[in-house]
């Protein structure tokens, strides 16, 4: 089931964004991230993780990878805190939950977005037995009609 999440997470994303990639590097690590609207996920993945889909909301999922000499990398895990902020200065924290499914680590969190607004992220992460890391990252979201 992850793995469909997974795959409509990618599939959306190179659709998008015309083979962008959304990463960074940080201390030997690749943080990978993207913003969705919660109608891109399918009602079977959105209900098992109890993510509401709905045209006014979206969700991030946030993956670390500890690079590898093979170029896969392997998942880590961490204590991430994200949170998305206005242009006009509103905050707010975005509540994550780690996702498991075999080797794969992913944090994924949901909240309300108006349309066409645009979002800057804050993520703050410290890899288990390893560095710390702060990122941010702009982002316009669109309400869809569901």
């Amino acid at each position: 089931m992850l793995r469909q999440l997974l795959i409509t997470c990618l599939l959306t994303l190179v659709g998008t964004l015309a083979w962008a990639e959304q990463k960074v590097d940080f201390s030997g690590h690749e943080l990978h991230y993207i913003i969705l609207n919660t109608t891109e996920l399918p009602p079977k993945i959105a209900a098992r993780y109890q993510i509401v889909r709905s045209g006014k909301r979206a969700f991030i999922n946030l993956s670390i990878l500890e690079k590898s000499a093979d170029g896969f990398g392997t998942p880590v895990s961490a204590q991430i805190k994200a949170r998305q902020r206005t242009l006009i200065g509103q905050i707010a924290d975005i509540e994550l939950q780690e996702i498991r499914e075999g080797d794969s680590i992913y944090y994924i969190g949901s909240f309300e977005i108006l349309n066409r607004d645009n979002l800057w992220f804050d993520i703050n992460l410290s890899v288990t037995d390893g560095p710390g890391f702060e990122f941010s990252f702009p982002q316009q979201v669109w309400q869809e009609a569901k």
